[in-house]
């Protein structure tokens, strides 16, 4: 994880070398370690399984809260055999966006945006949902 996000690559790589690639490595103790103890996380679901559709999103305050929920939903993601792909990020002045993907065990995709804030160099405010509205 990058000491100090200064840059777009800084934000690709704390979103993906830490946050996604622990949650896909069934680490939600790792992947909370970006997040501020004060965040606000919103997550409208993209990959449409076990009873999660588009229609579904959480929102939890604080990293315990986060911490608990991809700790029950992480089991889900790896029955599943999803992986995140961050594909592109900017980032300036303690704010920044991201176009990512999850792909599927069979290689089909489905793209999301997210929208995140830092301070004191963790995420405070994560904002996510599918990049397409469901048909």
């Amino acid at each position: 994880m990058p000491s100090q996000v200064t840059s777009s690559d800084d934000l690709l790589e704390l979103l993906q070398g830490t946050y996604f690639d622990s949650i896909d490595g069934a680490d939600a103790e790792t992947a909370v370690t970006v997040m501020h103890d004060d965040v606000e996380w919103v997550h409208t679901q993209v990959w449409e399984h076990d009873g999660h559709t588009g229609s579904t999103t959480d929102t939890h305050s604080g990293r315990d809260e986060v911490f608990e929920f991809l700790d029950d939903r992480i089991g889900e993601m790896q029955t599943e055999g999803i992986e995140h792909k961050v594909r592109d990020a900017v980032y300036a002045d303690g704010k920044g966006a991201f176009r990512a993907e999850v792909v599927g065990p069979d290689g089909s995709t489905q793209p999301f945006m997210g929208w995140v804030e830092l301070t004191d160099g963790k995420i405070s405010t994560y904002i996510v949902g599918p990049e397409r509205m469901p048909e």
